[in-house]
């Protein structure tokens, strides 16, 4: 899927994490830091990519990318479990180091970037190319599996951009406008 499908599906998967899973109380700056954090990780397995939208949108990403890209190969590592691990350890233990007084709840940040994260592996994994899940195994996996494999979404064509991001803008615009009554309350109450 194009970066920007996988913005999309990561903000509104870590949307609806933090809106039903956590009690709702007044907290903007756990709130904010959850869909900044969702953002970014939901593009973070692109980062074996050196034009990729994560290095776009980070200050000197291009050139963070030519350095990066000698040493990883597309959906390798960061689109595998292994590299869902690596980076959730990563992300906790950047996370541990919030100051206490940006009133931010860590835990709950790092589990809305765990989500949106993972919601780019499942976006990938239907695509025709698939995923390693199992890296370093190579095989890649990919939904529906064969014989149905036909299915699959081929990344930046017309059922991407036609369907899944209108759609998944519709499902956004929806679990905003449903849920208006709680985001009020935890950004203004």
């Amino acid at each position: 899927m194009l970066g920007r499908t996988h913005q999309l599906i990561g903000v509104t998967a870590g949307l609806a994490t933090y809106l039903y899973v956590f009690p709702a109380h007044y907290s903007p700056a756990t709130f904010g830091t959850a869909l900044v954090a969702a953002h970014f990780a939901a593009l973070l397995p692109d980062i074996d990519q050196p034009a990729s939208t994560i290095w776009r949108s980070l200050p000197g990403g291009r050139i963070a990318g030519e350095v990066v890209n000698p040493f990883l190969q597309h959906r390798n590592i960061t689109h595998s479990i292994l590299g869902a691990v690596l980076v959730g350890w990563g992300l906790h233990e950047l996370f541990r180091y919030f100051p206490a007084y940006w009133g931010v709840n860590a835990h709950q940040v790092w589990i809305v970037a765990m989500v949106a994260y993972i919601s780019h592996l499942i976006a990938d994994a239907v695509t025709v190319e698939g995923i390693p899940v199992l890296f370093p195994h190579q095989r890649m996996y990919g939904f529906p599996p064969n014989p149905f494999a036909a299915l699959r979404i081929e990344t930046g064509h017309w059922f991407e951009n036609l369907i899944v991001f209108p759609l998944v803008n519709l499902v956004l615009l929806g679990l905003v406008y449903l849920n208006w009554s709680t985001i009020h309350a935890i950004i203004t109450h």
